[in-house]
């Protein structure tokens, strides 16, 4: 099967794709999820909340990702404020103290991402184009500003099915697709469950685990099913 897939460059001063298990410190995702991704192309094309995530469902949209940047995470502390409720959230301290937490941020990402889509992958190419974003796009969380390259294009990738030979991938690849791997002593390498679906109610449907190595270099790795574009570049589906 071969698709037309919409390829751009998106990065930011930083990211924060928020664990849902850790309490006490806000630990990051080392990539986007793919409902993250779902979040940034729903922003760009104007789609509400929940409609994007309705509309890139897994038998419709499909998502690539590869990191340009090796991953360099650091830690900053946040003084937040209760927003919640009817009452102003700038109360005097005493009755509005501000509550101090780290957060885990991802510094200087650069991500390249591949987007297919029947009926919106054409008009998410005229927007990059045209430099229009309905939304403001962001990394995470709504003030960690997300900004576009210049080289958005269009190819053509075909779907390949378990050939057993090794491709290089510098992008995560699906732990369950994975039929052999060469492992690099020099690797830094991650293994990662993070959401790949989610409902209009916000209830995760779906986990997907992940192999990502994290210092800019290729994953060796024979893979059941993966896509291959016309360049050569090889991809495995978010």
């Amino acid at each position: 099967m071969t698709r037309n897939f919409v390829v751009f460059e998106v990065a930011g001063d930083m990211a924060h794709f928020r664990r849902p298990y850790a309490i006490t410190t806000a630990l990051t995702f080392p990539a986007p999820p793919r409902t993250a991704l779902c979040g940034l192309i729903g922003a760009i094309l104007g789609l509400p909340k929940n409609e994007s995530l309705a509309s890139f469902r897994d038998d419709q949209a499909i998502f690539g990702l590869q990191l340009v940047e090796p991953l360099r995470t650091g830690h900053v502390s946040l003084n937040l404020l209760q927003t919640k409720g009817s009452t102003s959230s700038f109360r005097p301290k005493a009755i509005n103290p501000h509550t101090t937490m780290r957060y885990e941020i991802i510094r200087t990402p650069k991500y390249r991402l591949f987007f297919s889509h029947a009926e919106l992958g054409e008009r998410l190419f005229e927007h990059l184009v045209g430099g229009q974003s309905c939304y403001t796009p962001c990394l995470g969380l709504a003030w960690m500003i997300a900004w576009f390259g210049n080289s958005v294009r269009t190819v053509k990738a075909e779907e390949v099915q378990g050939d057993g030979k090794h491709q290089e991938f510098v992008s995560p690849v699906r732990t369950g697709d994975v039929q052999d791997i060469r492992w690099d002593e020099d690797a830094v390498y991650q293994r990662i469950r993070m959401p790949a679906e989610m409902l209009p109610s916000r209830k995760v449907e779906r986990y997907e685990e992940y192999l990502l190595e994290t210092s800019g270099k290729a994953i060796s790795a024979a893979l059941t099913t993966f896509w291959r574009c016309e360049d050569g570049t090889c991809f495995s589906a978010m």
